[in-house]
């Protein structure tokens, strides 16, 4: 699994950031982000596996995989890519953690067959 942070390139007042995950997993990625933050854009895909996959996102730096309920949990279909915009921004207090799965469970980490899910986000 590869994480990249890039910036957005764009002078604001706000600290916008580009964070990609390649080859995401079912086991997860904690403490993604380990503090606060805000998630504006999920760009989610999932357009190499022929299988559903699940992205979760958890309020928290170290949640427990397979115990703790995920904050959000998006059905990705198979052989797509989707991006998904919150005007808003779903906002984290605790910190960032995310993983793919192929099970719908909110505590499923069943693996998703693949290592080619990958997703990219713009938070603040």
């Amino acid at each position: 699994m590869a994480v990249a942070v890039k910036s957005s390139g764009v002078s604001t007042p706000f600290s916008i950031r580009i964070i990609d995950a390649s080859d995401l997993e079912h086991t997860g990625l904690s403490d993604f982000i380990s503090s606060s933050t805000t998630v504006y854009t999920m760009d989610l895909d999932n357009a190499a596996i022929g299988n559903v996959v699940y992205f979760k996102v958890y309020d928290s730096t170290g949640p427990t995989y397979g115990t703790t309920d995920p904050s959000l949990m998006i059905k990705i279909p198979a052989s797509t890519r989707q991006v998904w915009s919150v005007a808003q921004g779903l906002g984290l207090s605790n910190g960032l953690s995310i993983m793919a799965s192929a099970a719908s469970g909110p505590t499923a980490t069943i693996p998703h067959g693949s290592s080619s899910f990958n997703c990219s986000l713009v938070v603040s």
